[in-house]
């Protein structure tokens, strides 16, 4: 979304006797809306697409979007499965008739919202990627998604808890949570580290995995405790996540 991304934070982290500067672009706050709604049906974020969109499209889509609104703040109260229709529905101010007009079931709206969730984290990893490249330098992959995943968690952290904790649709072999959406990224990620030499040579999907489950204990955790309602909580949780990932991925 133009304007979110507006500078770049250099952060000092100082681990193994080494000193990295890390850049991440830093969001500019919206009191209106959280963060991963910049990216729930794009479409209709500008004036001239909204207003050449017919009303009755228009109408079902900001639906659409009050829908996800409404069960991310559900996820974030009671988790992805403590979460009803009844409270999704209730939250949106919507009828159940209308739910189903866009969605099949509760798990097509959680996998809605994961997908809108995983889009948001890789598109803000990929800006703060580029904030590195732009000044010369070249970005740990994990660290710097590290920061940015753990950044969001102290934005939202009721819901990024939430989604870490949820294993996906009950159905077997159904895909869609956010571990399935970040697996392959933090694969890729541990792998070109592991080109670069500054990864150890390990199996990708397994170092992946790893990666994914201090993720999926720590953050929960530090939400559960309270921990991300202080200011610069996202940072001091970044920096304690960075030393667990660093540590066991890196070289030497």
């Amino acid at each position: 979304m133009p304007g979110v991304y507006e500078r770049a934070a250099v952060i000092k982290i100082e681990e193994l006797g080494r000193s990295e500067a890390l850049f991440m672009a830093e969001p500019l706050p919206n009191p209106r809306l959280p963060w991963y709604n910049h990216v729930v049906l794009p479409s209709i974020s500008t004036e001239t697409t909204s207003a050449a969109m017919p009303r009755g499209e228009r109408r079902k889509q900001h639906t659409k979007r009050r829908l996800l609104d409404a069960a991310a703040a559900t996820y974030a109260e009671v988790g992805v499965d403590g979460a009803t229709i009844g409270a999704i529905t209730e939250k949106a101010d919507v009828g159940l008739g209308t739910f189903y007009l866009h969605f099949e079931d509760k798990d097509a709206i959680a996998l809605a919202v994961n997908a809108v969730i995983t889009q948001r984290l890789l598109a803000d990893h990929e800006r703060s990627c580029d904030s590195v490249r732009s000044v010369g330098g070249e970005p740990d992959l994990l660290a710097v998604f590290t920061q940015v995943l753990c950044a969001r968690a102290a934005e939202s952290p009721g819901l990024i808890a939430a989604l870490l904790r949820w294993t996906g649709p009950k159905q077997s072999g159904a895909q869609g949570s956010l571990h399935d959406g970040l697996r392959v990224h933090l694969e890729r990620c541990y792998h070109l580290g592991v080109e670069r030499s500054r990864y150890r040579i390990e199996d990708p999907k397994h170092m992946a995995e790893a990666v994914f489950g201090i993720y999926a204990e720590v953050i929960p955790a530090w939400s559960a405790n309270g921990r991300l309602t202080a200011e610069g909580s996202g940072e001091r949780l970044g920096a304690f996540v960075q030393r667990a990932v660093v540590a066991m991925c890196r070289v030497g």
